[in-house]
C-alpha cells in the first residue's frame, strides 16, 4: 500500500520555505544558484600588445541579483559563499603567424589571482579561444574580474566581438555557502 503526503510547502524549523508547489505539480525551490549571470561581448576590443587589459562584456543576457556591472561580479550582502565561473575569450592578432601568446587572469578584489598561458611562437598562430572555469570562496562585497593580454608580432591584437554567435563571454553562479 502506498503512502500519500500532501503538502503545499515545506519549512525548516526557522519557518524558512524549503520547498512548494502551486497546486499544479509546479515546484518552487530554494535559489541555490543565485545570483547567477551571463555577459558577453558585442563588439571587438582593440588592445595594446602584450598589455594586461580588463575585458569588457556589454551584454548581459541575465543578472539574478543585479551583481553584475561594469564588467566585474560583486559578491551582494546576504549572498557569500562558494562561486563557479568560467570565461572564454576569442583572442585575435591582426595577421597570419602573428599571435604569438596569450594570458587569461582571474581578478579578485582588483588583483590577479590566477595566470593561464598559451603560447603559439613558432606555431603560425593568428587566433585562439582561452577557456577557464574556477571556483572561489568569496565574502559579501568581493568582486572578481577577467583580464587578458595578447602578444601579438603585428601589434594590433583584440578580442572577438559582435558577430550573431557568442565568442566571448564571462558567467558565474553561487554554488553553496
Amino acid at each position: 500500500m502506498a503512502s500519500i503526503i500532501k503538502a503545499n510547502q515545506l519549512q525548516d524549523f526557522g519557518g524558512n520555505s524549503i520547498i512548494g508547489s502551486d497546486g499544479a505539480g509546479n515546484l518552487t525551490t530554494q535559489k541555490i544558484n543565485y545570483p547567477a549571470f551571463f555577459a558577453h561581448k558585442n563588439a571587438v576590443q582593440n588592445v595594446t600588445s602584450n598589455t594586461y587589459t580588463k575585458i569588457t562584456f556589454e551584454t548581459e543576457k541575465f543578472d539574478t541579483d543585479n551583481a553584475f556591472s561594469n564588467s566585474k561580479f560583486t559578491v551582494p550582502s546576504g549572498k557569500a559563499g562558494k562561486y563557479f565561473f568560467s570565461t572564454e575569450l576569442f583572442a585575435d592578432s591582426d595577421g597570419n603567424s602573428h599571435l604569438e601568446y596569450t594570458n587569461l587572469n582571474w581578478y579578485l578584489n582588483g588583483s590577479a589571482y590566477t595566470n593561464h598561458t598559451a603560447d603559439f611562437r613558432g606555431n603560425n598562430a593568428k587566433h585562439y579561444s582561452l577557456t577557464s572555469s574556477i571556483l572561489f570562496d568569496l565574502s559579501v562585497s568581493d568582486y572578481i574580474e577577467v583580464y587578458a593580454r595578447i602578444s601579438d608580432s603585428s601589434g594590433t591584437p583584440y578580442f572577438e566581438g559582435g558577430y550573431s554567435e557568442i565568442q566571448c563571454f564571462f558567467q558565474g553562479y553561487r554554488i553553496g555557502s
